[in-house]
C-alpha cells in the first residue's frame, strides 16, 4: 500500500471544465472505495512497511496558488496532530446517512503540503501501525475521504466564475459534507452486496450531494447539468476509470481490478447512474416527515359528545398516518379509540386554565403541530369575554416560549346551540385570524383552521359535536396540516426526551429562609400579592393553619412543646383583607408537637386533633362546637391502628374529594400508598387503596398534599429549596387515582423550603402560598391560579323582605312553574304567599295574601309535591314523623287545599324526616336520616285512599359519619333526583350526587360544592329560584331579606 494514489485532474472553467471535474470526482470516489476494499486483502510476505501514505490531489489549472498554502498552513498549525485538525473539517460538513458503518479514528500525525500540480498529504506509520491491516485499511479510508473533501472544494471553487465567484467558498465548502456521506454510503452498499446495484450506488451519491448543496446550488446549478450530461461523463469516467485499473494492476492486482471492472460497470450503466444522482438529491430534499402532534384543549379535545371519545383526533390520525413517515400524537391524557390515544384534552377548563399547563406540557413532549381548540368555556360561561382575546394570546406565548420552532394550528370554535353563548363565540372568532397574524409578524407559525363546515346540527348537545361534527373537525385540521406539507412542512423541534427535565427538577437542601422575602414578589401568573398578613406570635417551629371553627378558613396556631393550642382565628377584614381573633389556648395537649396532625376526619368541616405515635398509630379527637363559636374536644380513643409505618411517612390529605381526610404513608422516593377515610354510623373504618401516587422522583421532605384547584381533593406539589413549586392535580374518581402533571406553578420569592406552607386564608377552597419567617410573620399570595368556575352565579338581593323573622321565611312552588315561590309562615302554620315572577313582566314577587289558615304549629309543617302535579302540598309532621297532608287543588296562580289526612304512619323523629324525590317519578318521598347520616327512604308511589303509598326501601345511604342535622337533600344538577348534602354551621356544603340506578356507586362524590357567604346553616335555602331545575342558594337574614346565588350546574368530571 505504499506509494501515491492519484485523484485524477481537471482543465478550464467552461462547462465542459465543470463535466470534466465532476467526471474526475466520481473517479476519485470510486478509487477510495477500491483502495479501501483492495486494502484489506492479507499482505503480501513481499511487501514491505510502509513508512508513510501520501496521498496527491492534482488541482485545476487556474487554482489559487495562496488559497491553498493558506490551507495547507492552517492544517499543520490547527492541532498539535494532523488527525485532529482532518476530523474538526470533517466534522463541520459531515453528512451521514443513516445506517452507515460506525467511523473509527485513529490518532495519527502527518502533514499537508502544497505541490508544483496540486496538494499532498502525508501519514507518518511506525512500525506498529504498520503491521496492524486494520489501521491501515482505517487510515487509508480516512485518508480517501479527506482527499475527496479537499480535491472538490477547490474543483468547485475554479468553476465559480461569474456571479458565483464571490460565493465560492460559501458554495463550495460545506461540500465536504458529501463526502462522508458518500463514502460510507458506498461502504455500506458493499458490506451488503449491493455495490452492483449501480443505481442504489447512486442513489447514495446523489443523496450525499444533496444533504450537502441542497438549497443553494441543485437546482440553479447542477440539477440540468446532471440530466443533460450525466450519462455522458458517466461514460468518460467508465473509461478513464478502465484505463486506470488495467495499469495499477500492474502492481496490485486485487485492486487494479477492482478498479477495471468499477469503470466497465459504470460505462455500461451510465444512464442509471445519472438517474440515480437525480433520484438521491430528490429524496435528501425531501427530508423525512415526521410529525408529533398535541391535541391541546377542553372536554372537545378530550371527545365527550360521543361515546368512544375519540374527538376529531381520530379522523385526523386516519388521514395523516398514510401520509407521514412518522406520526406521534403526545400529550399527559390517554382518550379514545385510535391508534395513537395521547391528547391533552381537559373537560371543563377554560384558556387560563390551559394556559397554566401549556409551557410545561409543551416542553416535555416538544411536539411541531399543536391543534389548539380553545375558549368553549369561556364563552359558555360568560367568562370576562372580552379578555379572551388576551388570554390566547398569552397562551399562545407560552407555547412558543417553550417550543419556539413549533406551529400552532388554531381552530375557530365550533358552534353552540344556546343563542347567547354562540353570540360570545362569533365575538371571538372574530379575533382568531387577527391574533394569528400578529405571531406570524414576529415569525411565529400560528395558521387558522376555519371550523364553519361545523353546524348546529353537527352537535351532540349545546356545547359538543357528534361523530359528523368530530369528523369535519378532523377533516378541517387535516387540510390545513397538508397545505403546509405540500409547501415546505413543519419545524423541527428538539426531541421530546431531550429535556429530560422540562418540568423543573427537584433539588436537595432544606433550612431557614435563605434572603429576604419581598412581599409584593409575584410567584408567576395567578398567584396574587396579599402582603403581611400575621405580624407573628411565635417561632416558626410551632405556626400551624388548621380550619377550627369551620368557616373555610384556615386560622392561625401556636402548638406548643407537649401539643397544647393557642388559636387566632381567621375572619374576614376590610377590603378583602385578613383580621385575628384570639381565642387563646383552645387545646391543653395530648402528645409532643412533632406527633400532633390536624385533618378533618369526620367531614364536618372542621379540623381535628390527632395525636400520631412513632408507630403511626393515630388517636383522634373530634372538633365539636363549643360555646361562644369556640372549640371543644370529643375524644375518640385510636381512630387508627398504623400499617408499620413510622410517624415521618404518616401523612393526611383527603385524595377523593369527600370531605374526610385519608390516612397516606409516603415512602422516602415520594411514593404514596392510601387508606380511605370511610367513616359512618358505625365508626372509623379505612379501606386499603393501593398506591394512590406512584411518585416523581422527589423526597418525602419536598412533598406537600394540599387543594389548589378548589375541588376537594388534595393535589401533590414538589416544593423545591427555594421555594418553587411543581403540582400534579388529583382527578380521583370512583375508577380509582389519578393526577395531572401542571408543571412549575410558582417560581418561590427567595424564602426556603422549609418556610413554605400552604393554607385557605381566604375561604375560596383552594390553598394559598404562604412563607412564615422565624418570627412567625406570615406573607401570602392568593391562589388564583386554577380560576375554577363557580357553582354559583351572584344575584345579589332577590327579595327586600316584609317583615318576617328567619323562622318564618320558606319556599316552596305552589302555582307549578318550577319556580319557587316566597312564603312566610305564622306560629300557628298559617302561610302568606308571594309568587315568583323572576323572568315576568313588573314585579318579581307577586302578593296573593294568605293561602292557608294553619293547621299546626310552625316547627312541624313542611311543603312538598307527594301527588307528582308539581305543586308543593302543606303538610303538618308530628314528633313522631307522622304526616297529614293537604293536597294543593289549586289551578293557575290560585291555591287551594283539599285535605287527605294522615298519609304516613311515621318512621322517626321530627327532625329526622326529610321530604325528596330521589327516584325522579316527581314524587317526593318520605326518608329518615339516622345519627350517622344513615338514610332509609320509602319511596312514594301512587296509590290507597289518600292517593299516596309508599314502598319501603331500607337503607339507601350508609352516611358518611355526620350527625343528621347536617344532612338534608336537594337537586344540583337538574336531573330531578335529590341529591345527599352536608351543610355545615357556616353554610358550607359536601355533595354525593345520585346516581340511583345509572351504574357504578349509588352516591357519587363531588366534594364541596358552596364554600359559605358568611351565613349560617338556619339561614341557608336550597331552592329552585329561577325554574331551571337545579336547586340554587337563598340566605335568609333576620328580617326576611334574602340573597341570591344561582346554580350553574357543574358536577365533577373526574
Amino acid at each position: 500500500m505504499g506509494g501515491s494514489v492519484a485523484a485524477g485532474s481537471a482543465h478550464g472553467v467552461g462547462p465542459a471544465t465543470v463535466r470534466r471535474g465532476w467526471g474526475m470526482i466520481a473517479v476519485a470516489v470510486l478509487v477510495a472505495v477500491a483502495v479501501v476494499m483492495g486494502s484489506t486483502r492479507p499482505a503480501m510476505a513481499a511487501d514491505p512497511p510502509p513508512a508513510s501514505f501520501t496521498v496527491d490531489i492534482p488541482l485545476p489549472d487556474n487554482w489559487d496558488h495562496a488559497t491553498a498554502q493558506a490551507w495547507a498552513d492552517d492544517l499543520n498549525t490547527r492541532h498539535a496532530l494532523l488527525s485532529d485538525s482532518i476530523k474538526e473539517q470533517l466534522d463541520a460538513y459531515r453528512a451521514d446517512l443513516p445506517g452507515a458503518p460506525t467511523e473509527t479514528w485513529h490518532d495519527f500525525d502527518g502533514s499537508a503540503a502544497v505541490t508544483g500540480s496540486g496538494l499532498s498529504l502525508t501519514v507518518q506509520v511506525n512500525e506498529v501501525q504498520a503491521t496492524d491491516l486494520e489501521w491501515l485499511r482505517d487510515i487509508g479510508l480516512l485518508l480517501a475521504t479527506a482527499a475527496m473533501v479537499y480535491a472538490i472544494r477547490f474543483a468547485c471553487m475554479a468553476a465559480a466564475t461569474g456571479p458565483l465567484g464571490a460565493a465560492a467558498p460559501v458554495l463550495c465548502t460545506p461540500l465536504g459534507g458529501f463526502f462522508g456521506t458518500l463514502i460510507g454510503g458506498a461502504i455500506r452498499n458493499a458490506v451488503t452486496g449491493q455495490l452492483h446495484s449501480w443505481k442504489a450506488w447512486a442513489i447514495v451519491l446523489g443523496a450525499a450531494v444533496g444533504a450537502a448543496i441542497l438549497g443553494y446550488g441543485w437546482e440553479g446549478w447542477l440539477n440540468p447539468l446532471v440530466k443533460a450530461q450525466g450519462p455522458n461523463w458517466m461514460a468518460s469516467a467508465g473509461g478513464v476509470l478502465r484505463n486506470l485499473g488495467q495499469k495499477i494492476k500492474f502492481w496490485a492486482p486485487a485492486t487494479g481490478d477492482a478498479i477495471a471492472s468499477t469503470g466497465d460497470g459504470l460505462a455500461a450503466n451510465a444512464d442509471d447512474i445519472a438517474l440515480g444522482i437525480v433520484e438521491g438529491v430528490e429524496q435528501a430534499g425531501a427530508n423525512p416527515t415526521n410529525l408529533r402532534v398535541l391535541p391541546l384543549g377542553d372536554s372537545i379535545t378530550y371527545g365527550v359528545g360521543t361515546s368512544d371519545n375519540s374527538s376529531y383526533r381520530a379522523r385526523l390520525w386516519s388521514l395523516l398516518d398514510p401520509r407521514v413517515d412518522d406520526l406521534d400524537f403526545v400529550g399527559s391524557v390517554d382518550t379514545g379509540q385510535l391508534p395513537d390515544t395521547d391528547n391533552e384534552g381537559h373537560p371543563g377548563w377554560t384558556i387560563s386554565q390551559i394556559s397554566q399547563i401549556a409551557a410545561c406540557t409543551v416542553r416535555t413532549y416538544q411536539p411541531n403541530i399543536v391543534t389548539l381548540h380553545i375558549g368553549t368555556n369561556d364563552m359558555a360561561r360568560n367568562v370576562s369575554v372580552a379578555g379572551a382575546p388576551d388570554r390566547l394570546r398569552t397562551l399562545l406565548r407560552r407555547i412558543f416560549e417553550a417550543a419556539p420552532r413549533t406551529t400552532v394550528m388554531l381552530a375557530t370554535l365550533i358552534p353552540s346551540t344556546t343563542p347567547a353563548t354562540m353570540n360570545r363565540i362569533q365575538a371571538y372568532n372574530a379575533a382568531i385570524p387577527g391574533i394569528a397574524a400578529e405571531f406570524r409578524a414576529t415569525g411565529r407559525m400560528v395558521h387558522v383552521v376555519d371550523m364553519g363546515a361545523v353546524t348546529p346540527g353537527d352537535m351532540t348537545d349545546s356545547l359538543h359535536p357528534n361523530a359528523t361534527g368530530y369528523r369535519k373537525m378532523g377533516d378541517a385540521f387535516n387540510g390545513a396540516i397538508n397545505e403546509i406539507l405540500t409547501k415546505g412542512g413543519f419545524g423541527v423541534t428538539q426531541p421530546a426526551d431531550f429535556f429530560v427535565d422540562a418540568c423543573g427538577g427537584t433539588t436537595g437542601g432544606a433550612g431557614g429562609t435563605t434572603g429576604a422575602v419581598d412581599p409584593s414578589a409575584n410567584l408567576d401568573n395567578g398567584w396574587s400579592p396579599m402582603g403581611v398578613v400575621a405580624s407573628g406570635a411565635g417561632p416558626r417551629a410551632q405556626v400551624r393553619f388548621a380550619d377550627l371553627n369551620g368557616d373555610g378558613r384556615d386560622d392561625y396556631l401556636l402548638v406548643g412543646d407537649q401539643g397544647q393550642v393557642q388559636a387566632w382565628f381567621n375572619t374576614p377584614g376590610g377590603s378583602g383583607g385578613i383580621s385575628w381573633q384570639s381565642r387563646g389556648q383552645v387545646a391543653s395537649g395530648s402528645g409532643p408537637r412533632d406527633s400532633v396532625r390536624f385533618a378533618d376526619i369526620n367531614g364536618d368541616g372542621r379540623d381535628d386533633y390527632l395525636v400520631v405515635d412513632s408507630a403511626g398509630v393515630v388517636q383522634g379527637w373530634l372538633n365539636v362546637p363549643g360555646g361562644g363559636g369556640g372549640v371543644s374536644w370529643d375524644s375518640q380513643g385510636v381512630v387508627a391502628t398504623g400499617v408499620g409505618a413510622t410517624r415521618d411517612e404518616v401523612r393526611f390529605a383527603d385524595i377523593n374529594g369527600d370531605g374526610r381526610d385519608d390516612y397516606l404513608v409516603l415512602d422516602g422516593a415520594g411514593v404514596a400508598k392510601g387508606w380511605l377515610n370511610n367513616r359512618s354510623a358505625s365508626g372509623m373504618s379505612w379501606g386499603y387503596a393501593g398506591v394512590v401516587a406512584a411518585g416523581v422522583g422527589a423526597t418525602r421532605d419536598e412533598v406537600r398534599f394540599t387543594d389548589l384547584d378548589g375541588d376537594s381533593r388534595d393535589d401533590y406539589l414538589v416544593v423545591q429549596a427555594q421555594g418553587q413549586v411543581r403540582a400534579w392535580l388529583n382527578t380521583f374518581s370512583e375508577s380509582g387515582a389519578g393526577w395531572l402533571v401542571q408543571g412549575e406553578i410558582a417560581g418561590g420569592v427567595g424564602a426556603s423550603r422549609a418556610d413554605v406552607e400552604f393554607a385557605d386564608l381566604t375561604g375560596g377552597g383552594s390553598s394559598d402560598y404562604l412563607v412564615v419567617n422565624s418570627t412567625g410573620q406570615v406573607t401570602a399570595w392568593r391562589n388564583d391560579v386554577f380560576g375554577q368556575e363557580d357553582r354559583w352565579d351572584y344575584q345579589g338581593t332577590v327579595a327586600s323582605g316584609v317583615g318576617a323573622t328567619l323562622p318564618e321565611v320558606r319556599f316552596a312552588d305552589l302555582n307549578g312553574d318550577r319556580k319557587d315561590d316566597y312564603l312566610v309562615v305564622s306560629e300557628q302554620g298559617a302561610v302568606r304567599a308571594w309568587l315568583n315572577n323572576r323572568g315576568g313582566s313588573g314585579s318579581p314577587w307577586t302578593y296573593l295574601g294568605q293561602v292557608a289558615a294553619g293547621a299546626g304549629p310552625r316547627e312541624s309543617v313542611r311543603f312538598a309535591d307527594l301527588n307528582g302535579d308539581n305543586r308543593d302540598d302543606y303538610l303538618v309532621v308530628s314528633t313522631s314523623g307522622q304526616v297529614q297532608a293537604w293536597f294543593n287543588a289549586g289551578s293557575g296562580n290560585s291555591v287551594s287545599w283539599q285535605a287527605k289526612g294522615v298519609v304516613a304512619a311515621g318512621s322517626g323523629a321530627r327532625d329526622t324526616i326529610r321530604f325528596s324525590d330521589i327516584d325522579g317519578d316527581n314524587r317526593d318521598d318520605y326518608l329518615v336520616v339516622g345519627t350517622g347520616g344513615q338514610v332509609q327512604a320509602w319511596r312514594n308511589v301512587a296509590g290507597g285512599s289518600s292517593g299516596v303509598s309508599w314502598q319501603a326501601q331500607g337503607e339507601i345511604a350508609a352516611g358518611v359519619g355526620l350527625p343528621a342535622s347536617m344532612i338534608t337533600f336537594a337537586d344540583i344538577d337538574g336531573d330531578r333526583r335529590g341529591d345527599y348534602l352536608a351543610v355545615s354551621e357556616s353554610g358550607r356544603i359536601w355533595a354525593w350526587r345520585n346516581n340511583r340506578g345509572g351504574g357504578g356507586a349509588t352516591w357519587l362524590t363531588q366534594g364541596e360544592i358552596a364554600t359559605g357567604v358568611g351565613a349560617t346553616r338556619d339561614q341557608l335555602h336550597l331552592t329552585d329560584y329561577n325554574g331551571d331545575g337545579r336547586d340554587d342558594y337563598l340566605v335568609s337574614d333576620s328580617a326576611g331579606v334574602v340573597r341570591g346565588w344561582t346554580n350553574n350546574g357543574l358536577v365533577r368530571k373526574g
